[in-house]
């Protein structure tokens, strides 16, 4: 089942407590006019924190095995400063400037269990992060670092980390995260990131890139 299924069925109990709400506000002849607002405005908070959730699930795409998530391209343009274009499948493209020797890209994951799985809900992912590090520990503690997101914040309710937070009673989804390995920036380098249940993995594309792990090794 794809997440925009998902995402709909979340909107469309929304709708109905938001009609609810609405109603329950406005309706005339309430003998408690008190109880008529508490009831409506929770009617109305449910439909926001449904509506909030929707956004979430939306926000994250499925996954069908192992499969390509973002395409990384190197070219230097200082001394330990690259310029990092992250392409992704669906066409997105960002460009952004990393300092250090070293790369690495982050994922969140929803993974579900149990029925869930075994009716065809797909494990779900969101690029998070692509940040740089430096090789020798001086420079780790001293020199500029760069970390940037991948992926617009959450409004006002984080569906990953309330998963993570309360992983101790839920039993039908998991929130994990997911890092490729550190690996070396180069000028000219292009990298293929894929996803898969263990995580992200990293894989050269081109000689350059090939080059450059063989020399980082």
């Amino acid at each position: 089942m794809g997440y925009d299924w998902i995402a709909g069925i979340v909107i469309l109990i929304s709708v109905v407590f938001l009609v609810a709400g609405v109603i329950t506000l406005f309706r005339k002849n309430w003998f408690i006019n008190w109880l008529r607002g508490s009831l409506g405005m929770v009617f109305v908070a449910v439909a926001v924190l449904f509506g909030l959730l929707a956004v979430n699930v939306f926000s994250y795409q499925q996954m069908q095995k192992e499969q390509d998530v973002a395409t990384l391209s190197f070219e230097k343009s200082n001394r330990q400063t690259y310029e990092v274009t992250v392409s992704q499948p669906g066409g997105a493209e960002m460009r952004y400037e990393v300092r250090g020797d070293l790369w690495q890209i982050d994922a969140r994951m929803i993974k579900w269990k149990g029925f869930l799985a075994g009716v065809g809900f797909a494990p779900g992912y969101k690029l998070d992060r692509l940040q740089g590090r430096y090789i020798t520990l001086e420079q780790e503690r001293s020199a500029e670092r760069t970390v940037y997101a991948l992926s617009e914040p959450d409004l006002g309710f984080d569906l990953w980390a309330s998963i993570k937070k309360n992983a101790h009673w839920l039993s039908i989804v998991d929130a994990t995260y997911g890092s490729a390995t550190f690996l070396p920036m180069a000028d000219g380098a292009i990298f293929s990131v894929s996803m898969g249940n263990s995580g992200l993995v990293a894989r050269p594309l081109n000689d350059r890139a090939d080059l450059a792990l063989k020399e980082w090794e």
